[in-house]
């Protein structure tokens, strides 16, 4: 078997893009039309204006940035090979685990969307080995909820879920050793 690289999906980026830009265009018409709607229900504008700011600029705003950057030029999100497995591989070398260290995989479902959870030995040592705060703050949670600091999700990628599963679970059961 040799190395198999998964990109990020540009369908499916190109449908977060529609999506953020519809969601922006609500936040700026909230920001825009706060004083009419305050006197409509009564509301502050204030809230109004925030909740705009909010949705249209840090939330969605980001969303399209995202997608925009994945449009221009895929992303490599996950390697597959006989040596192991690296969830981020752009970004961060703490995230490339021997086939050795793996004990399996586990699949849960989350609002429909499944995600794989990587099951390691010693979740707490890739804790430490973590030097970037939010990414250890999510392996926190992720620890405390799933027993394991990685899990992957399909929904983003050039992949769908079944397929992800089958090509994971068979390079474990040939380089597990």
């Amino acid at each position: 078997m040799e190395r198999i690289e998964i990109y990020t999906s540009k369908k499916k980026s190109f449908l977060l893009l529609i999506i953020s830009i519809v969601f922006v265009l609500i936040g700026v018409w909230l920001l825009l039309e706060s004083n009419k709607l305050s006197n409509l229900k009564a509301i502050n504008p204030i809230y109004v204006h925030i909740l705009g700011f909010i949705t249209s600029v840090l939330f969605f705003g980001i969303g399209v940035y995202i997608s925009v950057k994945r449009l221009l030029k895929s992303e490599l999100a996950l390697t597959i090979d006989p040596i192991g497995l690296n969830i981020n591989p752009k970004k961060s070398l703490t995230d490339f685990i021997k086939w050795e260290e793996i004990l399996g995989f586990e699949e849960i479902k989350i609002n429909s969307v499944k995600i794989v959870v990587i099951r390691v030995k010693n979740p707490e040592s890739w804790l430490k080995k973590e030097t970037n705060t939010i990414r250890k703050k999510l392996m926190q949670f992720n620890i405390y909820s799933y027993n394991s600091p990685f899990n992957i999700s399909s929904s983003g990628l050039d992949i769908n879920s079944n397929k992800l599963n089958e090509k994971l679970n068979s390079y474990f059961e040939k380089y597990k050793n």
